[in-house]
């Protein structure tokens, strides 16, 4: 799955030449620094003007700005959510059912084409082949391996898409839990309780110097801003993005200084009118074009913080970056 376009510009043109630097481990491939932890949190549905541009309302998101290094010219690769999510964690391009989020049908149904594209084959397929710890914590993910009845006979479409009234995950949605809609995820039940796991469990993995060395993270549909307002009728958005992330995102991004890990914060789309694209994607989704400008932000003490790289890249150099550090 080594996929063209690498972020490894960003990675290798912004490394740090500070001590911490040379106590660090070995740089990887194309010149990326080899970090222990590679940390992915992924929000919804914004472009990079709304996020990171200076009328945003994120504030604390962009208080962390000029410690990392911004990639301004950071591309989703299509324009439903689900697809967005499996090119990042397979480099797997759109088809019918994830360009559309599986709406009019039921788990089991959208999971099954994955199996036929590279054979189902994964980043969790590769971490594990190698020996690579790795978790997805999911916020409002009720249990672990949490996800709507798995059966092909069970109706459509899935309840549990967020904003959901069914108990007992009415933010979680499914659709942002990529590792599900792999055969050999989901079907393996031991396999999948182990490594998708509710968010609660990462301040606990903290704690016990047990963080994976790959994490991905997805915010419930309230705190990744896809809903405004919220279910509960608070102020969604970027807003309660925002305001989850203030509250989240401090002890873990002391972890990562203390241990040499990279956090990278992206969107998995931009706004619908916005159908810009690069380097890959694909016209399938539920509207044309690509997925818009989202932004990137690298955070690490490995990086030279304040900078913006001006490079193309999107979902699918994201993952070709993680496989290479």
């Amino acid at each position: 799955m080594k996929l063209r376009g690498s972020v490894a510009a960003l990675m290798a043109l912004a490394v740090a030449s500070s001590p911490a630097f040379a106590k660090a481990p070995a740089p990887g491939a194309e010149g990326i620094p080899r970090f222990s932890h590679v940390v992915v949190l992924v929000l919804e549905n914004e472009s990079a003007t709304n996020t990171w541009g200076p009328a945003s309302v994120a504030h604390y998101l962009n208080s962390l700005v000029p410690r990392g290094v911004f990639a301004s010219q950071y591309f989703a690769t299509g324009h439903a959510s689900l697809d967005n999510y499996i090119a990042m964690v397979s480099g797997q391009a759109d088809q019918p059912l994830t360009a559309s989020d599986c709406l009019p049908v039921n788990l089991w149904v959208c999971v099954q084409p994955q199996s036929l594209m590279s054979n189902g084959r994964n980043l969790a397929d590769q971490l594990e082949a190698k020996g690579i710890t790795w978790k997805g914590y999911m916020d409002g993910l009720p249990s672990p391996c949490f996800h709507a009845d798995y059966s092909p006979t069970a109706l459509p479409p899935d309840p549990y898409q967020g904003d959901s009234q069914k108990p007992p995950a009415k933010d979680y949605a499914d659709r942002h839990n990529p590792f599900i809609y792999f055969k050999d995820t989901i079907e393996n039940d031991a396999r999948c309780r182990a490594h998708v796991r509710p968010f609660t469990d990462m301040a606990s993995d903290i704690a016990r110097n047990a963080l994976p060395a790959f994490s991905f993270i997805t915010p419930d549909s309230c705190h990744d801003g896809h809903d405004d307002p919220c279910s509960n009728g608070q102020k969604g958005g970027l807003v309660s993005a925002d305001k989850w992330l203030s509250q989240n995102l401090p002890s873990l991004i002391d972890y990562l200084w203390a241990h040499h890990g990279l956090l990278l914060i992206t969107s998995d789309e931009s706004g619908p009118s916005d159908l810009a694209g690069c380097c890959s994607g694909g016209p399938l989704g539920l509207l044309p074009g690509f997925g818009g400008r989202v932004g990137l932000l690298a955070l690490s003490p490995m990086l030279t913080g304040g900078r913006t790289v001006a490079t193309q890249y999107d979902h699918m150099s994201l993952l070709r970056t993680i496989e290479d550090s």
